[in-house]
């Protein structure tokens, strides 16, 4: 364990740094558009794209998907709304149910935000060799793959246990 410890206290560190200086570059990239809740409105496009039907999705299935309780959906939805970049409205087919959908200022607010991550992250990755591109893939899809293998097997181990802690 001696010898484990320090290098797992610098991996943590490691991602904790990515983690900060990603974030304010992206917060740096992201000061000259249009302001929005990119990341909620990403979010939710992702959703729309995956799980929802003609350019709409259920709240249901925004917090089932998410994993998230409906009061902190909504809560997130108002802020969108109120901003102009999402519309909520009954579902015509059964008016229990509110469908969302991005409004096209919302899309073009996401798609200039978008574009502008895409170009910091293209400078970022500008400044490297192919050779540490490729070292950084490697290691990149070597450490995905080790944490899916081992979650599936810690999965596996505790079958029918409550988790730990779900704040992660």
């Amino acid at each position: 364990m001696g010898t484990e410890a320090p290098y797992l206290s610098g991996v943590f560190r490691f991602v904790a740094r990515l983690h900060t200086l990603s974030k304010r570059g992206m917060r740096m990239a992201l000061a000259g558009q249009p302001k929005c809740r990119y990341g909620m409105l990403q979010s939710l496009y992702n959703l729309i794209e995956q799980h929802g039907c003609d350019g709409a999705i259920y709240v249901s299935d925004i917090a089932r998907q998410m994993h998230q309780p409906m009061p902190a959906i909504s809560r997130g939805l108002r802020q969108m709304e109120q901003d102009g970049h999402i519309v909520r409205e009954t579902d015509p087919k059964d008016r229990r149910k509110t469908l969302v959908r991005i409004t096209p200022a919302g899309e073009r607010a996401r798609k200039a935000n978008e574009q502008a991550m895409n170009d910091y992250f293209a400078r970022i990755m500008a400044r490297l060799t192919p050779e540490q591109l490729a070292q950084a893939n490697a290691v990149k899809d070597a450490l995905l793959a080790a944490i899916e293998a081992e979650n599936a097997a810690m999965k596996t181990d505790l079958k029918g246990e409550p988790p730990h802690d779900e704040n992660f």
